[in-house]
């Protein structure tokens, strides 16, 4: 093959990485696995040969890399293997199982591999499992070409299996993260805008402030019950009402009021009594005067109260305002927020499909590998029935 085994790797999954020793990792393990269902004939194309002496039973000291070891020769004679338990009999001349320099044996204890008799010239062939260079190597040393293509989609489904947990975790896109923090952040300041907006309308004058039933200094729009304390719009009431009490009412009494008043100047003027006439004048005036202090008075009180509607109105005004202010920035946040939502779903989708490739890519080089592995091995592959 032409290309490095990375360049390789990324044609199948654009894993485009730099990180060569987990990609070496992923070359090494599908090395070793492809090995393992390799059949004998192939197993020689992987194997090195290694040179011993032997040793007496017990003095084992040569140490084997691999479990698969293909065979053991004593110059050219070829050893047959015996359980490491044996090794004793081997050695003892007058067993049937005594191994000679025409008939040497070979045997594994843990990881040590020796030949009986002692002082032979032995060695073995021992399969390797190569090691790699994945940013130069273009093929596989000590390996065979029809199944270094195994490796290569071996490590390709690793490698997509990298992929998607970075798609799936979001470590793909930090951008999304980032968006969620920024997400996050608007809704905080949206909430303390919002905590600021309902300290504000708690400000706003209430019955309690009009009326000053909280105890406090009187306000001009007097009590609550508008009858107990003269105050505020009671105060134009009693006003009137005196005034009307001096033209038509009970005001120390009815024998005096206006209404009272001119008819005694009619009937003295029809008596030609001048002189009570005149006088009945005079209380008249006197009374039209009170009158006119009373309705003077209650002016006043009206003016005193159009004031009072007038500060109240700025007052609540101004609160009003900074309860607006505060909800038009807390919108302002969370417009903020909807966005980068908006932001977050586009992302989130895209990473979707993107898994979603991942996982066919997968699916399909599994397949591909799995295949490939039961020809290698010479067994049967038999493709999944259909809903199955």
């Amino acid at each position: 093959m032409a290309e490095a085994l990375r360049d390789q790797v990324d044609a199948l999954t654009g894993f485009s990485t730099t990180e060569d020793l987990a990609l070496k990792d992923w070359f090494e393990a599908g090395i070793k696995e492809v090995i393992n269902y390799m059949p004998p004939k192939l197993l020689k194309l992987c194997a090195a040969m290694q040179t011993f002496t032997s040793v007496a039973a017990g003095s084992e000291a040569e140490t084997l890399n691999t479990g698969k070891i293909l065979s053991v020769l004593s110059t050219n004679t070829r050893c047959r293997e015996i359980a490491s338990d044996l090794k004793g009999r081997a050695s003892d001349s007058d067993d049937i199982l005594y191994a000679t320099s025409t008939d040497p044996v070979f045997y594994v204890e843990a990881n040590l591999i020796n030949a009986l008799p002692s002082g032979l010239s032995c060695k073995y062939e021992e399969v390797q499992y190569p090691t790699v260079t994945v940013a130069s190597d273009t093929a596989i040393a000590v390996f065979p070409d029809e199944a270094e293509y195994l490796v290569v989609l071996y490590a390709a489904i690793k490698a997509l299996q990298v992929l998607m947990n970075d798609k799936a975790t979001a470590t793909g896109d930090t951008a999304i993260a980032t968006a969620l923090t920024a997400l996050t952040q608007c809704i905080t300041n949206a909430g303390t805008e919002i905590v600021l907006a309902k300290t504000e309308a708690a400000n706003i004058p209430t019955t309690a402030d009009i009326y000053r039933t909280d105890g406090g200094d009187p306000a001009l729009f007097g009590d609550e019950s508008q009858y107990e304390t003269g105050e505020g719009l009671k105060k134009v009431n009693d006003a009137l009402d005196e005034a009307i009490s001096y033209i038509d009412g009970n005001f120390f009494s009815s024998d005096y009021d206006l209404r009272a008043n001119f008819a005694d100047i009619d009937t003295a003027l029809s008596a030609e009594d001048i002189e009570l006439a005149a006088a009945r004048i005079q209380q008249a005036q006197a009374t039209m005067a009170a009158v006119q202090t009373d309705i003077s008075l209650a002016q006043a009180h009206i003016a005193d109260w159009n004031a009072a509607i007038s500060a109240l109105t700025s007052e609540i005004g101004a609160f009003t305002s900074g309860v607006q202010a505060y909800v038009n920035t807390a919108n302002a946040y969370l417009s903020q927020a909807s966005s980068k939502a908006g932001e977050i779903q586009v992302r989130v989708s895209i990473l979707t499909t993107d898994y979603s490739w991942l996982e066919k890519q997968q699916m399909k080089l599994q397949s591909d590998y799995d295949r490939g592995l039961m020809a290698l091995s010479g067994r049967q592959f038999e493709r999944p029935r259909a809903g199955a």
